[in-house]
Parts: C-alpha cells; structure tokens; sequence
C-alpha cells in the first residue's frame, strides 16, 4: 500500500446547455445542497454510460468556465512561508507582532508553519483561557487554526481528581451550536469536529461544558483555497430526471454515516492512501461548483483519483464494511466504518472484493476502479466523513 497519490475529479461534461426552467433547477440543486451538509457528493452529472474505456478527464478540461474566487471574509490574508518568523511578516506588512498574534488566536509567537493562513486584517481573536479551578487542565486543538473542510481535533486533559473514572463528570461540547461526542481514556478525552468546506470563514463559537463549569472560546476558521467551475445546466439533466432516486439514495446513505460505533478511530489514527501509485487529482475535495445560470454553490465531497479500469483499490485503515453493493448515483460502491463516528466511502468501482459484514485490515484489496453509477470515466471517488459530514480525507494521511 505504499505510494503517493492524489487525486480528486468527478464527473461532469461540457454539454450546451438545454434550456432547463431556471426554477426547476434551483429548486434541484437547493435540493441536493440542503440534503448533506458539504453537497451531494460531488454532483456526478452524466448517466450516460461511458464505458471503460479510459481515465476520466480533468474536470477543468471538462467544464472550463472557470467562476470568480468563492466569497471569504474581508480582509487580506498571508500564507506562511518556509523560512517566515512572525516578526518578521509584521514587519512586512505594518504591524506588530502581538497584534497578528490576537488577531489570528496564535497560541504562541514562536509556532507558526508554512502553509498557514494568517489574517492581517480583522478583529482580534480572544486569547484562550481556562478559568482558575477549571476541572480541565489542558485543552489543545489540532489544526491551529484550521481550514475550511478540516477535521479539528480537540484533546481534553482534567485535572488531578477530575477523571470521569473518579468522579460522575460530564463533559460535552459544542462547534457552532452543534453537539460532538467526547470519547475518554483515563484523564484524557478528545472529539473530532468537522468544519465542511462551504463553512463561512472566521470566528465559531465553541462551548465546553465539565459539570456545571462553561468554558467558551472563539475558533478562527479560515479560508481554504478551492477551485471553482461552472457545469452547464444540461448536464444536469440525468438527476435532474431522476431526483426521487437521488433523494432516496441520500437519505440512505446520511442515515448511515449518522451511526457511531464506538471505538476504533482516534485523532491519533492515520490513513494510507487507497491506490498504490501516481495518480492525478481530477477534482479536488471542496472544489466549488455552480450549475448553468444559478448561483447556487456546492462543494465536491470527496478526493477524486483518475486511474485505469481495474486499478486495486485497498483499505487505507481498518474497519467494518458496513455497505457493498451498486448504488444509482455512486456506482458500485464500498463504505468502511472506522468506528467513532468516522467512515470512508469510495464510489464508481467495477468490482467489490469485500461483502458487507467483512473486517479489513490496512492494505486489504476492497475492490477495483471503475466508472459506474454517474460517472464520465475511471476514477476513485474517495470520502471521508466524520459525524456525518464531509471532511477532507488528504489531512488524515500518514506523511
């Protein structure tokens, strides 16, 4: 199971559009954007059959009407640089360093990485703080701050004599008023909250409750860098003739990535990727889409990898099969249960090589590349989800 890859593409064709009643298709799109909290799995558009005869094309060749960039909050932003120091980028651009340290909840002026985004401009994000005789002696966050699609990681450290072993504590938090479980090992508890790639940017309320203590804090959330295409609205049409059996296979598939297993995945838990190789991203996880003339926006749910027909998919982490069979928007499909609420799901395949029930192990053969269900070519669609939402799988992966 070794090899890099990645690679993210789904399917959509460059069609002239068909003239559909601009009501109809808002009302699909709102539909199917309303139905998953990060979009309807990339929006595979074209029922066509295409066979297996080849890779299927860069998204941007296939639709290459590129949009203006998404929206993000005001204000300019600088990406780290290997090499930056933070007084070194205040300097640069005017300001000073505590005040780039406020602004952007830096736990420390000496740890920052390439790669992060740091607000220049904008109000201060509060420092955090826990209250003096907090039950909770630590808290630490993972990615600081994070993106737009990531997984934050919130380990939770109680102080001596605090332990839910020792004393009927109960701990629950909170990311933006919705609830997350808090799994707990002795003194030490973590949750995973997901922040879906169509997330507004800047500061979330956070909300952690030990017994009767509150502690609050701002999360900032940043803007991720996504491309963006337009998808001409006869594409479209196949779902757009079929929405009772989209609909259907979206609530089926919400209500299964809503069960929580417990045990299995921690914050601690990485991935292999699932294709052993080079191959291209296709559409990468979060790209922003639009479809004919409306405004409506969707995020690509998963992380395309465009490879041959009969390419081994393998399980990139143990789990549970909890579905492995054909489905109408997703082909031939497989989803692994991770436990805690984590799964992954990989769409279009030609073949299933595991049962639902099956245990697999890291690098076990799930099944083969392919182009079923809406599909313009062969390609791995690979997913993440965690409570139930879409996340990007790539964060999770093993250097």
């Amino acid at each position: 199971m070794a090899g890099h890859q990645e690679g993210r593409g789904k399917m959509q064709r460059s069609v002239n559009a068909m003239g559909l009643a601009p009501a109809v298709f808002l009302a699909f799109v709102l539909l199917l954007v309303g139905a998953l909290p990060a979009g309807a799995d990339g929006y595979i558009v074209d029922v066509r059959p295409r066979g297996m005869a080849g890779p299927q094309a860069d998204v941007a060749a296939l639709s290459p009407q590129p949009l203006s960039a998404p929206a993000v909050a005001s204000g300019r932003r600088y990406e780290v640089q290997p090499g930056d120091t933070l007084s070194a980028i205040a300097a640069r651009f005017g300001t000073d360093v505590a005040t780039l340290v406020a602004r952007n909840g830096l736990e420390s002026a000496d740890r920052i990485t390439p790669g992060q985004v740091l607000r220049l401009d904008g109000e201060a994000i509060p420092a955090l703080a826990l209250p003096a005789g907090s039950p909770l002696a630590r808290v630490h966050f993972w990615p600081w701050p994070p993106l737009q699609g990531q997984t934050l990681s919130v380990w939770l450290h109680t102080a001596a004599g605090s332990t839910p072993s020792r004393a009927p504590i109960t701990i629950t938090l909170t990311f933006d008023g919705r609830p997350y479980p808090v799994h707990f090992d002795g003194a030490r508890g973590w949750a995973l909250v997901p922040i879906p790639p169509l997330t507004p940017p800047g500061p979330k309320p956070l909300q952690i409750a030990v017994g009767e203590q509150v502690w609050r804090a701002q999360v900032p959330v940043v803007a991720g860098t996504f491309p963006s295409h337009n998808i001409p609205a006869a594409t479209a049409q196949p779902i757009l003739s079929a929405t009772d059996k989209v609909r259907a296979e979206t609530q089926r598939m919400t209500a299964l990535f809503a069960e929580m297993t417990p045990g299995g995945w921690t914050p601690r838990s990485r991935f292999t990727l699932p294709l052993a190789g080079d191959f291209p991203r296709t559409s990468p996880f979060g790209s922003r889409r639009t479809y004919g003339n409306s405004a409506a926006v969707s995020a690509h749910a998963g992380e395309d990898f465009s490879a041959a027909p009969g390419t081994p998919v393998y399980a990139p982490a143990d789990g549970r099969v909890v579905l492995a069979e054909e489905l109408f928007v997703r082909g031939n499909a497989i989803v692994l249960d991770h436990g805690n609420g984590v799964y992954t799901g990989y769409w279009h395949l030609s073949a299933l090589d595991v049962a639902e029930g099956d245990w697999v192990t890291r690098g076990q053969l799930l099944g083969k590349v392919g182009s079923t269900g809406l599909s313009t070519g062969a390609h791995l669609h690979w997913e993440l989800r965690i409570a139930g939402m879409a996340v990007d799988p790539l964060q999770w992966v093993e250097p």
